[in-house]
């Protein structure tokens, strides 16, 4: 069980954040949680060997079939796997101030759901995984995602460069600023920059600060004092308010995740 991050297309570089490939033998242990936690990034993928189950927000399940592109929208919960035997998938995850210029629907309408590519690209969709398919190796089926992906960009929209600012400033502080503060420095109302993350990223600068936040703690060795939360006050008003997010987003008490096998959720956890 692996992922290879691959080379970025120079054409979309300043718009896509990975281009990876995940290749996995054999079915995860059954003793691995396989929970990937939000990312604040919105993934292209093409599974070209496998099947799985995907359950979202708690809630709702998607099923990915073998040769079949699916868009994961932005998730505000733990996402568990399920299946999967010899898998094969080809990932491209979008800057979250970019994902828009590819699709032709607001992304907030895609939050927590993975939208099957026939209903992303209803004319393209089917000779695209012709064509993926006729390549037999997925470092190429990458190359040909992202000229297909060359083909959909569009042009800036005027309040691009705003979301663009703020989620730099988010990531850079690792989610840990007020977002009052954020709206201070751009001259804009905290209404008006909820209004542009709704319309160029799909979720809340808030919701995108909790993210990265969490993210940055998972970053840490799992045994860290970070982690189990004798450091949490740099991060959180206090250690009711750590546990809380931390299995809002994760499923489990810090204590608890730090003694479970995620070895499937750590790759992509890692990745993005």
């Amino acid at each position: 069980m692996n992922i290879r991050v691959l080379p970025i297309d120079t054409v979309l570089q300043p718009f896509l954040r990975k281009v990876w490939v995940f290749e996995s033998q054999n079915d995860v242990p059954l003793t691995d949680i396989k929970t990937v936690v939000p990312s604040g990034h919105i993934t292209l993928t093409f599974t070209y060997k496998g099947n799985y189950s995907t359950l979202v927000n708690s809630s709702s399940t998607f099923h990915t079939r073998e040769s079949t592109l699916s868009l994961i929208g932005h998730q505000s919960k733990p996402v568990l796997l399920s299946g999967g035997g010899h898998v094969v998938t080809v990932g491209v995850s979008f800057k979250p101030f970019a994902a828009y210029r590819f699709f032709p629907f607001p992304l907030q309408d895609v939050s927590d759901m993975i939208i099957p590519g026939d209903d992303l690209f209803t004319r393209d969709a089917d000779l695209l995984v012709e064509q993926l398919l006729s390549l037999g190796e997925p470092d190429r089926m990458a190359m040909k995602l992202q000229e297909f992906l060359i083909s959909k960009l569009s042009p800036a929209n005027n309040l691009e460069k705003i979301a663009h600012y703020t989620i730099d400033e988010i990531f850079r502080q690792k989610g840990q600023l007020p977002i009052s503060s954020l709206a201070n420095k751009t001259g804009y109302s905290q209404r008006h920059m909820n209004r542009v993350f709704n319309d160029i990223v799909g979720i809340s600068p808030k919701d995108m600060a909790r993210i990265i936040r969490i993210k940055h703690i998972l970053s840490v060795p799992r045994d860290s004092s970070l982690l189990l939360g004798a450091d949490y006050l740099d991060h959180f008003f206090d250690q009711a308010h750590y546990i809380k997010e931390f299995k809002y987003f994760t499923g489990y008490t810090p204590h608890r995740y730090t003694r479970v096998e995620n070895s499937f959720g750590s790759l992509f956890n890692r990745l993005e």
